[in-house]
């Protein structure tokens, strides 16, 4: 694996074997050295136990290789590796301190719908978590590459259940355990049709003497209001899977929360997707209030009030098909005809849900079976996706240019477009404007003529899909006080 030495005092990268920092000058004769993440090599073995097949996620935080485990007949596993490559030395500690929480929460759950927790291990300097490994793809890659429109009511209501049951699990535990990240994405869709909830990086317990959480986390349209403030409890998490029924019926994230706050309302369901009854669109709404209060209690009663929606509208449609079925054979009977019976709905049973891994016709797509009998379902709208959200372009020295990649991509439907702007004009973005084919974007810094000192600035990314700021962070040094140093060290 590849090794860099880590500054310990300004946090900057230098070569393996460097004697100074390129970004401060200081000494790195007590400097460590920092691996990068997701280079494990097939057939690489941990722990001399699990052999690794190849990788099959990295992040910003972590990589995810698939790997079998020899003790156990070559089981599959998933094993997620922790990454402090892009770490503050101060953040380094806590990083780990996450990674160990986040084995320790997880290996103490025992839910069908969590994935389990087999093993940790410390290896080379490098922290892995041994897990179950879950087929299947999430429910964001089901709204947007399967099906490629909002979802039945059915299906949508079904997960909704099963994830309630699920965080009421987690908020039943001895302290609480709040997950504060519920999307689509971190939601697996198995083969069986069974739903797996993943990715426990930012879960935290609920600590009554703790007033406040550690930091601000979550997912702008998915996080409640009280979660911008680092106050987060468990009807929270009711908020966040409200959120989450919500863009799987329309295919649109909802409005962030403090946009909403500040007048921007929440529209409605059945506007975009009008086979939704009203009696589940009441239920998520309910779900998505502002202040928890106006919520339900505990995600034990969401789960009950879907569940009482489902049956409801269940009912409702069974007693129209019956009387457009008697409609249809008394016209039959009454023109001397014999009557047949009525081909099934095209909403079908809430357990009909086929997986895209089912055996499928020849030339039809993963997941064409319940595309096929919604049509007339609205097609998904584009949507930004931007990253990274934050960019940290460290030290330049004055009059230096720098650029970064911006990456821009659509994960919704239809033809995404817009433009970019920005509040200095030291920072630019070239091109102006863009499509989805035009990622990534050059990000350029021109330093010339700027104080010395730190900056704090921001892009605005907007377009047909929906808005996004980027914050870019950087900090101008005195080009005669690094040039010096680098002509003295070589670095």
């Amino acid at each position: 694996m590849e090794a860099r030495v880590h500054c310990p005092k300004c946090g900057a990268d230098a070569p393996n074997g460097a004697r100074f920092c390129p970004g401060c000058g200081s000494s790195l004769a007590a400097a460590r050295p920092r691996l990068s993440t997701g280079l494990l090599p097939s057939l690489h073995m941990l722990a001399k136990r699990y052999a690794v097949i190849r990788k099959i996620a990295q992040g910003g935080q972590s990589a995810v290789y698939l790997a079998h485990d020899s003790y156990q007949h070559d089981a599959e596993r998933a094993i997620k590796e922790m990454s402090e490559s892009q770490l503050e030395p101060e953040k380094r500690q806590q990083a780990i301190n996450d990674f160990i929480r986040e084995s320790r929460m997880l290996q103490a759950l025992d839910h069908p719908a969590l994935a389990h927790v087999y093993d940790f291990l410390f290896e080379e300097g490098k922290y892995y978590l041994v897990m179950e490994y879950v087929q299947g793809h999430n429910l964001e890659d089901e709204l947007v590459q399967y099906r490629r429109e909002a979802l039945d009511w059915e299906d949508v209501t079904r997960w909704g259940i099963a994830l309630a049951d699920t965080l009421s699990y987690l908020h039943s535990r001895k302290p609480p355990i709040i997950y504060r990240d519920l999307k689509p994405a971190n939601v697996m869709l198995m083969p069986d049709g069974n739903i797996k909830l993943i990715d426990f990086g930012i879960a935290r317990w609920l600590l009554p003497a703790r007033m406040t959480d550690t930091m601000q986390l979550g997912t702008d349209g998915y996080a409640p209001l009280e979660q911008y403030s680092s106050r987060s409890e468990p009807r929270s998490d009711v908020y966040a899977l409200g959120a989450s029924l919500y863009h799987l019926l329309t295919g649109r994230v909802p409005e962030a929360a403090p946009l909403r706050m500040a007048g921007h309302s929440l529209k409605s369901i059945r506007e975009f997707n009008p086979r939704t009854p009203e009696v589940v669109e009441r239920v998520i709404l309910k779900a998505l209030s502002l202040q928890p209060q106006d919520r339900f209690t505990s995600a034990e009663a969401l789960g009950e009030a879907l569940e009482w929606a489902r049956k409801q509208s269940q009912s409702r449609v069974g007693a129209a098909r019956g009387a457009s079925a008697g409609a249809q054979a008394g016209a039959v009977v009454a023109g001397g005809g014999r009557a047949t019976s009525a081909p099934p709905s095209a909403s079908g049973s809430a357990h009909s849900i086929r997986s895209p891994y089912s055996t499928q016709p020849a030339g039809q797509p993963a997941g064409g079976a319940m595309t096929a009998r919604r049509s007339g379902m609205p097609a998904l709208p584009p949507r930004l996706v931007v990253s990274p959200i934050r960019m940290d372009a460290g030290y330049i020295l004055v009059n230096q240019t720098v650029t970064h990649p911006l990456e821009i991509a659509n994960r919704g439907g239809g033809a995404l477009s817009g433009r970019t702007e920005t509040n200095i004009a030291a920072l630019t973005v070239e091109p102006r404007s863009f499509t989805e084919n035009s990622s990534p974007l050059t990000v350029r810094i021109n330093a010339t003529g700027l104080a010395v000192g730190p900056y704090v600035c921001h892009i605005a990314v907007r377009s047909n899909g929906g808005d996004q700021i980027v914050q870019v962070r950087f900090v101008v040094r005195p080009s005669d006080d690094l040039t010096s140093r680098h002509r003295a060290t070589g670095y």
